[in-house]
């Protein structure tokens, strides 16, 4: 195999497929970036950790087609290194040379024999836009547990249906929702590891204008991002029905500055350790909230608000309250409270994100 390229264009494309290197030195074949060159000029870099792989081609001048298994980020650190001109790149039995101005370098190879063979995406197809796309993922990620114990928690879940996509994630203590607008070929369901989703979510976020395509299918899903494609396997298990949590209307509502609040939570969070949570006091002029260690000290400060409702105190873990605050969109947020016992819902200015927050139960008043 032999190809002359661009440094740059090189390089980019190798830090983007490092999404799907493992770390796992048990089997060197994961570690390497697969490099495949056609006689039309088009380079493929392939890797995966067997849960998650990555797919990128990018235009070189191929003077020799052919395959190579090269050490990932040994080479991925060693082109970003090189200085600003063309990188010759040829490769023999066992090793591949490197040349760039003055450099001349060589990579011992990986057996190329011993890269798993991927499957090409299949399955439901859908399409969104790339920037909603990113947006959903990054609202609902932030929700998914990291707890090993129950990998379906981990993952998030997508609903599929002709009229678009559900994106769901909950680690029991927050649950986030989001509907996100997108044309679908028929009707879906599958649960993916937060990894990949999140992935393919930053992936997009480098797409101003353009598209996502998904294709998922019984034990897989594939999202096809510019030139970039991410396949990762499903989680299998059951959901939980999200849906029973979600309550129809809540009699209390706020509706408060989104940054305003944030930064407020986050002040009075600071004393906040462990089980101890933010105490939130709602009347007529907004939210006083409150917090309190008896080996820290103490915080107070009121935050000014339309309130609709009978005055209602709570408490939230300010962590996870000023999670579902940062993803909400928008200037403003709802945060719509029933009682001291009953989950908090937070809303941007649109309807299509709903973030739920489980209370913090507060010691019952002795006498």
């Amino acid at each position: 195999m032999k190809f002359r390229c661009d440094r740059d264009a090189l390089s980019e494309a190798l830090q983007t497929v490092q999404r799907g290197v493992s770390s796992r030195p048990g089997i060197p074949a994961l570690t390497g970036v697969l490099i495949e060159a056609s006689s039309e000029g088009a380079l493929t870099l392939t890797t995966t950790d067997l849960e998650v792989s990555a797919r990128l081609s990018i235009d070189v001048q191929v003077g020799e087609p052919g395959i190579s298994l090269v050490p990932a980020r040994l080479l991925a650190d060693t082109v970003k290194s090189l200085s600003d001109a063309p990188v010759e790149f040829e490769t023999d039995q066992s090793q591949a040379r490197i040349r760039c101005a003055a450099y001349e370098g060589s990579l011992r190879l990986l057996p190329a024999e011993d890269f798993p063979a991927l499957q090409p995406p299949s399955g439901t197809r859908i399409v969104a836009e790339a920037p909603r796309f990113a947006e959903a993922v990054g609202q609902v990620a932030r929700a998914a547990s990291r707890d090993e114990a129950r990998p379906v928690l981990t993952g998030i879940l997508l609903e599929v249906s002709r009229e678009g996509v559900t994106l769901v994630a909950t680690d029991s203590y927050r649950l986030a929702v989001r509907d996100l607008v997108a044309t679908a070929a028929g009707e879906s369901r599958a649960i993916v590891p937060e990894r990949a989703l999140s992935e393919a979510g930053r992936a997009a976020q480098a797409v101003e204008k353009g598209e996502v395509e998904v294709f998922v299918d019984e034990s897989q899903i594939s999202f096809q991002v510019g030139p970039l494609m991410l396949t990762s396997r499903l989680i299998e298990g059951e959901f939980p029905n999200y849906r029973q949590l979600l309550p129809e209307q809540y009699e209390s509502r706020l509706t408060v500055s989104r940054q305003q609040l944030i930064d407020a939570v986050r002040r009075v969070g600071l004393l906040a350790r462990d089980t101890s949570p933010v105490r939130l006091e709602f009347n007529a002029l907004g939210v006083k909230l409150s917090s309190s260690s008896p080996d820290l000290g103490q915080a107070v400060e009121a935050v000014e608000a339309r309130y609709e409702g009978e005055d209602i105190t709570a408490a939230f873990n300010p962590n996870y309250l000023a999670d579902g605050l940062a993803a909400a969109s928008g200037e403003s947020v709802r945060l719509e409270v029933r009682d001291g016992l009953k989950p908090g819902i937070v809303r941007g200015e649109s309807d299509e994100f709903t973030y739920l927050v489980m209370p913090v139960r507060l010691p019952t008043p002795v006498g």
